[in-house]
């Protein structure tokens, strides 16, 4: 009887969650730090650029090289060049 229940609740929850719908879709390229082990006592760190999407509600801002928005935590996301952007509404 419970695997009954527990099924039943598992399954009305599944199916009545509803995705967020984002208005755009970015793909672009995010700086991301790397480091690499040079010697057993030396370690590289680089800044490379790595392919990203994003999907977002609010471009707050873009220029010819970078388009950026805010998380909700408030934290700022950049991508960088070459980027588009697609209109998902």
């Amino acid at each position: 009887m419970k695997k009954v229940f527990y099924a039943t609740v598992l399954s009305v929850l599944f199916l009545s969650c509803k995705g967020k719908t984002y208005k755009y879709k970015i793909e672009g390229q995010v700086p991301v730090m790397v480091e690499k082990q040079v010697d057993w006592n030396e370690v590289n760190v680089t800044q490379e650029l790595r392919p990203a999407i994003a999907y977002t509600d609010t471009i707050y801002g873009m220029n010819k090289d970078s388009i950026w928005y805010y998380n909700t935590d408030g934290s700022k996301l950049t991508i960088h060049k070459p980027y588009t952007v697609s209109s998902l509404k």
